[in-house]
């Protein structure tokens, strides 16, 4: 099969998206990936066996457009008018929508060309846009409101061929929530692939560096949702108690007025931490394998959070690392139900202190911990959790 995939975003990277497209191709299907360029890249290219193509436009510019999709009709003539061009100089099977946004385009175009529709939900996107920074600004507000996310979710994900969700509660919900069909479902965990995230991979350079270091680790995006505050704050709780601290970060700043860095510089304990920057992730493994503890706290404030693990949670997994997480449901409960790690409470950077002081004097079970992960690793990993969903691809072919 022809697949047309669509993302409105830049590529790469997109590690979701880049394991999902090389798995059709390996399992004989053609993967044309069309995304975003905002100035950087090549018009087209191929990458991995993909065939990727680019359409040109201003970041800001789409960011305003984008917001407004519901309302104004710009954002949709710009990518109904690429995908149509595609449609019209090569044969498309299959239509696959990365995000919730544009699934409309690949409903009414369904028909009219005699393709499939995949919707490829990343999130639980009606729940969690109404969480962003800029649906919550004076104007973002009106725009929100203006904007009904929910029922535009329910029209277009019940009318896909297929809808691929990330975890199985979330599939729960949008049965429950959404009624949509569950034989037209499959999930599909955003795990890492063992290729990447193999322990035995280190760079002996960064294991050097961190060597009498005691450090905490965390990777992704960089926004007040994710916990860094609390983290940050746990810091000089913990100065004396453990001299060697350190904690490592790296990603990328996505929210426009959080500047954790201004924050650590407030609280003094600039020298117990390091911003990495945004780094690739075939990087990212060798900086957990130097840590000592990984870290993933994001409040418990919407469902999307709640129901969901994080692909950041895997990938500790599979580099065998004890894990640390707040109260979102799902996590807390893989985590402590698996024995990998423990749980604190949101935003309760005294609870973080005590749990990181308990690991940081009790050696041995941070090595029970580790051993655990160890031993379900090989159940979390990208080649083992993908087949149900390339299963499902493949029944588009009879």
């Amino acid at each position: 099969m022809n697949v047309l995939m669509i993302l409105d975003e830049v590529f790469p990277p997109d590690d979701r998206v880049e394991k999902e497209a090389i798995s059709l191709i390996g399992a004989g299907n053609s993967v044309t990936l069309l995304c975003l360029n905002y100035g950087q890249s090549k018009e087209q290219e191929e990458h991995k066996g993909i065939s990727v193509k680019r359409l040109k436009i201003n970041r800001s510019l789409r960011n305003k457009i984008m917001a407004t999709y519901l309302i104004l009709p710009f954002y949709k003539v710009f990518w109904t008018r690429a995908i149509k061009k595609i449609l019209k100089s090569k044969q498309i099977d299959v239509i696959h929508i990365h995000d919730l946004p544009l699934s409309d385009i690949g409903i009414r175009l369904r028909k009219s060309h005699n393709i499939r529709v995949v919707c490829d939900q990343h999130e639980y996107y009606s729940n969690w846009i109404g969480n962003t920074a800029h649906y919550n600004t004076f104007i973002g507000k009106i725009v929100k409101f203006l904007s009904n996310w929910a029922v535009y979710e329910r029209k277009n994900l019940s009318q896909a061929d297929l809808v691929v969700t990330v975890e199985e509660p979330l599939k729960e919900i949008y049965i429950s929530k959404v009624g949509l069909n569950p034989k037209k479902m499959v999930v599909l965990p955003n795990t890492p692939t063992t290729s990447v995230f193999d322990p035995l991979n280190k760079d002996e350079k960064i294991i050097e560096e961190y060597r009498n270091n005691f450090v905490i680790f965390y990777a992704g995006h960089i926004d007040i949702l994710r916990g860094i505050n609390t983290i940050i704050e746990s810091l000089p709780l913990l100065r004396d108690s453990i001299p060697n601290l350190k904690f490592v970060y790296a990603g990328e700043f996505t929210a426009k007025y959080y500047d954790p860095l201004n924050y650590i510089e407030k609280l003094g304990v600039t020298d117990l931490t390091e911003y990495l920057g945004w780094i690739p992730l075939t990087r990212i493994p060798h900086y957990i394998a130097a840590s000592d503890i990984c870290i993933h706290i994001p409040p418990a404030i919407s469902v999307e959070v709640n129901s969901t693990i994080a692909t950041k949670i895997y990938q500790y997994i599979l580099m065998n690392k004890p894990v640390i997480v707040g109260e979102a449901k799902l996590m807390k409960q893989f985590v402590e139900g698996k024995s990998i790690g423990l749980s604190i409470h949101d935003n309760d950077p005294h609870d973080l202190a005590e749990k990181i002081k308990l690991l940081h004097s009790t050696p041995s079970l941070m090595a029970e911990f580790a051993a655990n992960a160890r031993k379900i690793a090989s159940g979390y990993s990208w080649e083992k959790t993908s087949g149900p969903f390339i299963e499902y691809y493949q029944q588009f072919n009879l």
